[in-house]
């Protein structure tokens, strides 16, 4: 049996997230239908993490088994023959039996686009959200240093998350900016439900001045949902990488 490592990308406009979900487009689904189809036999996908419905992904990584010996070569062009053209295998390789695409990944990052112009281009709403009131750049910036290190994100997850241990440890949280659009990159361990869009209402926030950078120490002591800022919506929502 061999174990096949892919990377991919998806635009998730047209999916209700990564994970299958009975009678619903997802891009795990689309995935598994595909290599079935390829290897004439049945396969299980196992991706990095479940990118919420709406999420886009550059290099989503994910890994598959088979007993088939085509090359991979073969199998990147047999797959992206079958798959739809909103998701793209960029690229397949042998890996050992042990890897996993979740268990084995030893950071990801995300990017959340703020559209900072009046006007947002039709080729690029469903990438960017758009917010043209004026942000207190320097507070952002300040606010994001709040986040590095390891720290229990409780207040900055989705209430309905299951997972019991919410602590997570930031690499990276960074803005860069341009005149039409700011992004807020941001490189950890691992991201609970929502964290990413969450952590980035929570700046956009502080930027219009509603929230405080110096409320964030409370905020993660609280483990309080509520009171965070709201999670900014999913199409703004970039997976960049996942490292092993």
């Amino acid at each position: 049996m061999r174990n096949l490592k892919l990377t991919i990308a998806y635009d998730g406009t047209n999916f209700h997230g990564w994970q299958i979900q009975p009678n619903l487009r997802t891009i795990q689904g689309e995935l598994q239908q595909a290599f079935q189809r390829l290897f004439n036999h049945d396969v299980s996908i196992s991706g990095s993490g479940r990118t919420d419905a709406g999420v886009h992904a550059h290099r989503q990584v994910a890994n598959v088994q088979t007993i088939r010996t085509m090359d991979c070569g073969a199998v990147l062009w047999g797959a992206n023959a079958l798959l739809p053209r909103d998701i793209r295998v960029l690229s397949v390789e042998d890996v050992d039996p042990e890897f996993h695409a979740r268990h084995s990944a030893r950071s990801k990052t995300y990017e959340y686009h703020l559209w900072r112009r009046a006007v947002v281009s039709p080729f690029r709403c469903s990438y960017v959200y758009a917010f043209r009131y004026p942000l207190r750049a320097e507070q952002m910036d300040r606010g994001a240093e709040q986040f590095l290190g390891t720290h229990d994100f409780t207040s900055f997850c989705s209430t309905a998350t299951e997972i019991e241990d919410r602590t997570r440890t930031i690499y990276e949280a960074t803005w860069r900016r341009s005149d039409e659009e700011w992004v807020f990159r941001i490189r950890g361990n691992g991201f609970l439900q929502y964290m990413v869009r969450t952590i980035s209402g929570t700046l956009v926030q502080i930027g219009r001045g509603r929230m405080e950078v110096e409320q964030l120490p409370d905020i993660f002591a609280a483990k309080d949902r509520r009171l965070a800022g709201p999670s900014l919506p999913a199409h703004g929502l970039h997976l960049v990488e996942v490292e092993y």
